[in-house]
């Protein structure tokens, strides 16, 4: 289950390689925020969402699998803030039927190389939010790259759970990747959460009305 969550989370990177490639030189210091949505998705239509109070972890040592600590709480309530100022609800459980599932995911001390598509055609058979079977579906597609994902990553992901049944597809219709802070500096963690704000700030149609 994690280790499909995780393989999710890289195609929304792979979205994004079509784009010309932001500067790199100050990544010391603070995150590139690229942000990416379905253009035919209606961010009104969806009112509830459900997140983890855990971030999914890559990193060099193959053990790791979960952010926990204070410093992911800290990440993880960005986004419950964000959120809850666009009207959206929040949930308890991925089980109340949310209409949004959002996840983060953060990669640490790690360079990962992508090739897009291929690679997961045929491997979706389990399940997530709840939805067992469905195959991932990516409106932004468009054609093989190959992508690298700096270390100091965060990855942000929004799943339409809502119409999940009806279209037999789990849809990511927004999603935002974060690169180059996190685990440069004694200050990575507020950066992170500046970057996240960041990523609803240049999402202005992520809101309930």
């Amino acid at each position: 289950m994690k280790k499909r969550y995780f393989l999710l989370t890289f195609c929304l990177v792979a979205f994004f390689a079509c784009r010309k490639i932001p500067d790199t030189s100050q990544l010391s210091v603070s995150f590139v925020v690229q942000t990416s949505k379905d253009p035919n998705a209606n961010f009104s239509n969806y009112k509830t969402y459900y997140i983890s109070d855990t971030i999914a972890l890559k990193t060099t040592d193959p053990t790791d699998t979960l952010w926990t600590d204070a410093d992911a709480k800290q990440l993880v309530d960005a986004v419950k803030s964000n959120m809850s100022a666009r009207g959206y609800t929040m949930v308890t459980s991925p089980h109340s039927t949310p209409d949004l599932g959002l996840g983060l995911t953060a990669i640490k001390d790690l360079n990962v190389g992508v090739v897009y598509p291929g690679w997961w055609y045929g491997y979706w058979g389990g399940c997530y939010w709840g939805y067992c079977g469905y195959p991932p579906y990516y409106p932004w597609y468009g054609g093989g790259v190959v992508y690298s994902i700096p270390t100091g990553t965060i990855i942000l992901d929004m799943i339409d759970l809502k119409n999940a049944s009806a279209n037999t597809k789990l849809t990511e219709i927004w999603g935002s990747v974060m690169s180059g802070g996190l685990g440069n500096t004694a200050d990575d963690i507020s950066l992170g959460v500046e970057a996240i704000d960041q990523a609803f700030t240049q999402s202005p149609y992520v809101q309930t009305h």
